[in-house]
């Protein structure tokens, strides 16, 4: 019984630490959250020309399509990452290329069905996730 009891202790310990990273999207034991790049990561991003450079330093994530998307995508056409800047529709992650960093605030990720739920101007657009690049503070 009391081995039984110390299990259910663990259990209960992983199970509270697992919800706890989980919320917010922040990657465990760091703190960091995986759908946003803050100002102050965008303003101590040493090095980088563009906002496709910022984002493959620190959510390189950001840019690969998973391979779920890849097989829906199978006769519909290819599945794409597009970017926002605010609600206006940029185009695909290659625009990313053209930004400079300090002209965006900070940025976020929506994966597919939230941004092609949620976003303006998709249509029937298979979208894979959304970067949105947000010039001012909500």
């Amino acid at each position: 019984m009391r081995k039984l009891n110390g299990v259910m202790r663990v259990l209960t310990l992983a199970t509270v630490a697992f919800a706890g990273a989980c919320s917010g999207n922040a990657r465990p034991g760091t703190g960091t959250r995986q759908d946003l790049i803050t100002n102050d990561e965008l303003s101590s991003a040493e090095g980088v020309r563009t906002l496709y450079d910022v984002v493959q330093r620190l959510r390189p994530r950001w840019l690969e399509i998973r391979a779920g998307d890849r097989s829906f995508a199978i006769g519909t056409g290819r599945a794409t990452i597009v970017v926002f800047q605010d609600q206006s529709y940029l185009g695909d992650v290659e625009y990313l290329k053209q930004i400079a960093p300090d002209l965006a605030y900070e940025l976020k990720w929506l994966d597919g069905p939230t941004a092609s739920s949620t976003l303006p101007g998709l249509g029937s657009q298979h979208v894979a996730g959304a970067i949105i690049i947000r010039t001012r503070p909500d």
